[in-house]
């Protein structure tokens, strides 16, 4: 029983089908601060909208402002909420969010957003298998689990539904609005022989990270978005580092696992500011 409700829990927040995309509902609690007056000249906070699965939501870095798709107060969203010349008006991101939820997600951002971040593309390829497999519960399973995600990574099906996200939210919004899509840390910190002492799959889920990586910035680039590589923001702040950014399977909740702390979403806004807008 009680490794059934642990398994439960795993898939729960790591990415299973199980969530759908977020009602419009439940998306309006992510509503940030309100509306301020336009500044001088005419100019407004540029209305920004936040799309993808569970590292846009901000699993892992706690307050969570819900628990049907547990977003958070600390995610990279709503830190980007606090700059002045964004207004967060639409957050739809969700735990377990694959591309076919995140398209869903998309038909209730905002039309007039000027901005719009999506990280997505983990669940396409088995996050949360690899994540069980590999190290929550080390199976058999493992290497054929990250096969698999290098397979649907490579392929070609894979680059048109990241595509078809891109290609979505440009249709959704106006011409001239920014779309930014996030990539994803690594998660482990490997030490001078390249392993870490901790996890034995670590350093292959790294490189796999980095092709997928690789991949969603080949894709981006292509259709006219703008990719942020964070991977260089979190470098010596993986698990097994003397100062994680990724919440450690061994520490806490099962359900923020493998996911960046609050710190970490912080490097991620200070990433994607770093992007001009209009």
């Amino acid at each position: 029983m009680v490794a059934t409700a642990i398994l439960a829990a795993l898939a729960l927040l790591l990415g299973t089908a199980a969530f759908g995309p977020a009602e419009p509902a439940s998306a309006a609690v992510a509503a940030g601060k309100p509306v301020k007056p336009p500044k001088p000249g005419g100019s407004t906070e540029l209305e920004y909208a936040a799309v993808g699965d569970s590292f846009a939501a901000g699993v892992g870095g706690g307050s969570y402002l819900d628990t049907s798709c547990y977003r958070s107060a600390n995610s990279y969203p709503r830190q980007l909420d606090a700059d002045a010349n964004k207004r967060l008006v639409s957050f739809p991101a969700c735990t377990g969010a694959s591309t076919v939820e995140t398209l869903a997600q998309i038909a209730t951002i905002s039309t007039t957003a000027k901005v719009v971040t999506v990280t997505v593309g983990g669940n396409d390829v088995g996050f949360s298998n690899v994540m069980r497999n590999c190290f929550a519960f080390p199976s058999d399973s493992c290497q054929s689990s990250i096969d698999a995600g290098a397979a649907i990574a490579a392929s070609q099906a894979f680059r048109d539904k990241v595509a078809g996200v891109i290609t979505a939210i440009r249709t959704r919004t106006e011409p001239d609005a920014k779309v930014i899509v996030a990539g994803y840390p690594l998660l482990f910190h490997l030490n001078s022989s390249g392993v870490n002492t901790r996890y034995q799959w670590a350093d292959e889920v790294n490189a796999e990270t980095v092709v997928l990586n690789n991949v969603i910035e080949s894709v981006a680039v292509g259709t006219g978005a703008t990719f942020v590589d964070v991977e260089d923001d979190f470098a010596g702040h993986g698990i097994g580092s003397g100062s994680s950014w990724i919440v450690d399977w061994m520490y806490v909740n099962w359900n923020t696992a493998f996911h960046p702390t609050a710190t970490g979403y912080a490097a991620y806004a200070n990433a994607i500011r770093a992007v001009p807008v209009p």
